[in-house]
């Protein structure tokens, strides 16, 4: 059986350290050690939310992927990554903090030992937007690679266009192109249906277990843990 479950990143320092040590092993797998996300600072920022995927059998850690939300001083890990290539990039941030509230789904990472074709990333993915709407915003950013993008185009993320190169910008190095997102994620209007389902089914159901199927088509057991008991700011 998985567990995935969320909390608030300054309730549990001591899984943000893990999380922050598990992350860091699978970047530097992969050459991406200096992205942006590749820190543990945000393990004492009040504005950050963490869903975890852990293994009822081992206790490992096996993914995360993290919400944080904008408080108008510290810049969003987007804003980071793309403001040398497009400063406008603040703006639009700042626009959408003024308009309701925004954030940004980042540091998504799962284990390449433990859930190969496990399904691990769309779960984390769903889980995360299922939660947003438990949080003070109306829209959320996000970064992604070419080979994540059709994910975050299929739950509701469209392309912000007027950002870099029609969206698109080099990051973290010159052997990626990666893009900026945005969605709603309250209303979830780009969202394909399957997806939307499941998102809503959450929302309604923060303490349940699912029977959900792996890229493999397997069967496995999910147990999740998705309200936030401390969302007070």
């Amino acid at each position: 059986m998985i567990k995935i479950r969320a909390y608030r990143a300054i309730d549990e320092p001591d899984t943000c350290i893990r999380y922050a040590q598990e992350h860091r092993k699978v970047l530097e797998g992969f050459n991406l050690a200096n992205i942006t996300t590749n820190n543990s600072d945000w393990a004492h920022d009040p504005y950050t939310f963490v869903v975890i995927a852990e293994s009822e059998k081992t206790g490992n850690m096996l993914g995360g992927i993290r919400i944080k939300i904008a408080d108008g001083i510290n810049p969003l890990p987007v804003e980071e990554a793309v403001h040398h290539f497009d400063p406008k990039i603040s703006e639009i941030v700042e626009h959408h903090i003024k308009n309701g509230g925004t954030a940004e789904l980042c540091g998504l990472w799962n284990s390449r030992e433990e859930t190969p074709q496990m399904g691990i990333t769309l779960m984390l993915v769903i889980s995360g937007l299922s939660i947003s709407n438990q949080l003070p915003i109306n829209s959320i950013f996000t970064i992604v690679a070419s080979y994540t993008l059709k994910i975050a185009l299929q739950v509701g993320y469209k392309i912000e266009k007027s950002v870099g190169n029609n969206g698109e910008f080099v990051y973290p190095n010159s052997n990626f192109v990666a893009r900026v997102l945005i969605m709603n994620p309250v209303e979830l209007e780009h969202t394909y249906q399957n997806y939307k389902q499941r998102i809503l089914f959450l929302r309604n159901n923060l303490l349940t277990e699912i029977t959900e199927k792996t890229a493999k088509g397997d069967d496995i057991l999910v147990k999740y843990d998705l309200k936030l008991n401390n969302t007070k700011f």
